[in-house]
């Protein structure tokens, strides 16, 4: 089973973007407690496709963030790094403050610090877009058909679509599964065409 663009998604772009690196992200941090100076620290992990693909130890403090990992360049040997983050802090405009990375190297205000090196640094600093700046044409005909897909039918697998979803009128239905057939419709013009300049 499976229709068009079901399964492994097509990237025609390979470009390294902020998804494919580690993260650090402040919000979720001090969501959930981490970010208290003085804290004993913790640790912070990644995993990808299920598996675990790397962590850091961190500690934080009244000023900045202590990091310490290990790291490696092209399957070398492994090295210690510590790195300390700088915090700086805004005000909010109904009271209290919001708390923000300095990035190492630029010391520009950031929520979300990236590994692309050896280093955590900003986005900015390793020229990463985000994922979406890098979508071609192709993908985001096909990452709309999905999300429409799942909006509309009660059974969806990545390019099959069955039964209408319950609670929805079928005058809507109808409406959007036309918009559903144009985007399969648009996305094989451009794959047709695609595989004609090939």
């Amino acid at each position: 089973m499976g229709g068009s663009g079901s399964g492994n998604r097509y990237r025609w772009n390979k470009q390294t973007t902020l998804d494919d690196v580690k993260r650090i992200d402040i919000r979720y941090m001090k969501k959930r407690g981490m970010l208290k100076a003085g804290w004993g620290g913790g640790s912070l992990s990644w995993t990808r496709g299920g598996e675990p693909s790397g962590n850091i130890n961190y500690r934080c403090y009244d000023g900045h963030l202590q990091l310490s990992f290990r790291y490696r360049e092209h399957g070398g040997n492994w090295q210690l790094m510590e790195q300390r983050i700088p915090f700086d802090r805004t005000p909010c405009h109904y009271g209290g403050e919001r708390l923000w990375f300095l990035c190492p190297r630029c010391n520009k205000r950031v929520g979300i610090l990236c590994c692309d090196g050896p280093k955590f640094l900003c986005r900015h600093c390793y020229q990463l877009p985000y994922a979406s700046q890098q979508q071609g044409r192709m993908d985001r005909l096909i990452d709309q058909k999905h999300k429409l897909g799942e909006r509309i039918f009660e059974y969806y697998d990545h390019g099959d679509g069955w039964g209408k979803k319950k609670g929805m009128h079928w005058k809507t239905f109808h409406r959007l599964h036309a918009h559903y057939q144009a985007l399969e419709r648009q996305w094989m013009q451009h794959m047709t065409k695609h595989l004609n300049l090939r």
